[in-house]
């Protein structure tokens, strides 16, 4: 049985620098001043760089084609001085280096359709356990483990830590090297090991006759893909996740990879239909795999709202916040952690996040010598915190405790794999509506906690299935109320907004998911009948966009997301960029 994992308030939080029918998109028309969007297929953020340099550097882009590119098409970046780092396979595109007073010219290449910077990423047990009722589910689903079914993590890599190292003639964790080229298992930043150690830690290293204490991941029986994308220093690109993630596309039946755990991402810099990165998720969601995706940590720059990163904006996706249960099993004590950012989504306006899990002093897996080791050795456990041996009580234990959504996104991925695992027939849209239908719901807002708290025990007994589950669309109306779209018209009769999001969604604040006047219908349509989600003088900030405000359509202007937050506040903190 699956023992406790304590949480402790001691926190660290880590956001990676390492994070047909699309859902019938509200229009923004009129909330968009005029002349604020961009004719042409090159990203804000590209045009910003071309303007900032000289006509020869270098600008690191994502190039995407409106089919496969050919040889000609990679010839016009060598031959403008230009190099090719990559190109996709589950998309039409590649990344590349190229002189800024080229790009204009490539964009105006026949057959481009977008070219993106390519944006800098980064990363973003027992009580955990117990909250979200694992111990519970393990029993009732007669030992569900996730079991043979394949998790890529896509992070800064994985030690052979104890709890991760199987026995002789098991399958081991398998290490794709992006970034860097040393055989064997690695983490020079510390980050990957500990939020795998959250899905598949045995509890090895803490399960011996001294200890009194066991610290086990949530499915320590599924088979772990470490995809190492980001670089020593826990940063990394666009371009080198994108890889990550077709790499587990390409490899899927390989390894029956039905998971994909991101605990990283950057502030968004466009809607998530034309971003590289959220449109790979869609490829890897399209092709069977679960993306569970980290919110981000930049909950606490101004009222929070809008703070939602990327991949996280992307509607198929998983997205997770964190809550803090208080190093308690109840959910009774449970609150959002302070710094799980909130939706919705700039630019196009998606109700994220879709549920929260624990992320609040999580204890996993330590990478020693590691960054995160060496700079915040405070945060490790002695071995006298989980063993009874005092002659080493004093010294430094195999565990550390962090925080952050990055760690509460791997609860959820633990959770899915448990779900194929149970019945490998499931798509990606019915695993992601189970766990937010079956939530312990909340009062909070939609944008806060989503759907509502992890419930695992519940999911695994669920039966009800979807074709799709995207993430609806809010959108502000005439009469200041933010407005969310049917789910039951969206997703089908099983789906009612009540049950997926709770009654009493919203209540804490004031607001009722059923308030839904006769006249927004009639203006905005049926599918606007879901409920009313908040209101503009509530969900708003003015601190997170180009535009001053949510509702005008900007893009961020944060120039990186939360990195490393301690209980006190920031130290690295959201930065900020011009418009």
């Amino acid at each position: 049985m699956l023992a406790r994992m304590r949480l402790l308030r001691e926190t660290l939080v880590v956001g990676l620098a390492i994070a047909a029918l699309l859902l019938a998109a509200p229009s923004v028309t009129a909330q968009v001043p005029a002349g604020s969007a961009q004719s042409d297929n090159l990203s804000p953020e590209v045009r910003d760089q071309i303007e900032s340099v000289g006509p020869q550097e270098l600008i690191p882009v994502i190039v995407q084609f409106e089919a496969e590119p050919d040889a000609a098409q990679f010839a016009r970046v060598t031959a403008g001085g230009g190099s090719v780092k990559a190109r996709f396979g589950a998309l039409n595109g590649y990344a590349a280096r190229v002189p800024a007073g080229r790009i204009e010219a490539l964009a105006a290449t026949p057959g481009v359709e977008r070219i993106s910077y390519d944006v800098p990423v980064s990363a973003h047990l027992n009580v955990a356990v117990d909250a979200v009722e694992g111990d519970l589910a393990f029993k009732n689903s007669g030992g569900l483990n996730g079991n043979g079914v394949g998790i890529a993590v896509i992070d800064t890599g994985v030690v052979a830590h104890p709890d991760l190292v199987r026995p002789s003639g098991t399958p081991q964790i398998v290490e794709v090297e992006i970034v860097g080229s040393e055989r064997g298992l690695a983490d020079y930043f510390g980050h990957g090991t500990h939020v795998i150690g959250i899905i598949n830690g045995n509890g090895a290293a803490s399960s011996d006759s001294l200890s009194y204490r066991t610290f086990r991941g949530l499915s320590p029986g599924a088979r772990i893909i470490s995809v190492r994308a980001l670089y020593p220093d826990g940063t990394g690109y666009t371009s080198d996740i994108m890889m990550g993630l077709d790499w587990a596309i390409r490899n899927k039946a390989a390894y029956n990879i039905r998971v994909v755990n991101l605990s990283l991402g950057h502030p968004i810099y466009e809607s998530f239909r034309t971003d590289p990165l959220c449109r790979m998720v869609r490829a890897a969601h399209d092709a069977g795999i679960v993306v569970v995706v980290a919110a981000g940590n930049d909950g606490d720059i101004g009222g929070g709202f809008g703070t939602i990163t990327s991949p996280a904006n992307e509607p198929s996706a998983i997205t997770v916040g964190a809550m803090n249960d208080k190093g308690t099993a109840s959910i009774a004590d449970d609150e959002r952690a302070w710094f799980s950012a909130k939706g919705p989504t700039l630019i196009d306006y998606v109700a994220k996040p879709d549920l929260v899990a624990p992320g609040v002093g999580l204890i996993s897996a330590r990478a020693p010598g590691s960054w995160l080791d060496t700079n915040f050795h405070s945060l490790v456990l002695k071995v006298g915190e989980y063993k009874n041996d005092t002659k080493n009580a004093t010294k430094d234990g195999a565990y550390v405790r962090l925080s952050g959504t990055s760690m509460a996104a791997p609860l959820v991925s633990a959770a899915a794999a448990q779900m194929f695992q149970k019945d490998p027939t499931l798509n990606p849209a019915t695993v992601k509506a189970r766990l937010m239908k079956y939530a312990q719901k909340d009062g909070r807002l939609v944008f806060e906690t989503g759907a509502g708290f992890l419930n695992v025990d519940r999911a695994l007994q669920a039966s009800e299935r979807v074709s799709l589950a995207m993430s609806p669309f809010v959108r502000l109306a005439g009469d200041g109320g933010v407005y969310l779209q049917d789910t039951a018209l969206l997703w089908g009769a099983d789906w009612k907004v009540d049950g997926v999001w709770g009654a009493d969604k919203g209540l804490a604040s004031g607001v009722s998911l059923k308030d839904v006047p006769p006249e927004i219908v009639q203006t905005y349509g049926a599918i606007w009948g879901g409920g009313k989600a908040g209101k503009l003088s509530l969900v708003d900030n003015t601190q997170v966009s180009t535009t001053g405000a949510i509702w005008g359509g900007g893009r961020s202007n944060l120039t990186h997301t939360a990195s490393v937050v301690d209980i006190l506040g920031a130290i690295w903190g959201g930065g900020k960029r011009g418009p």
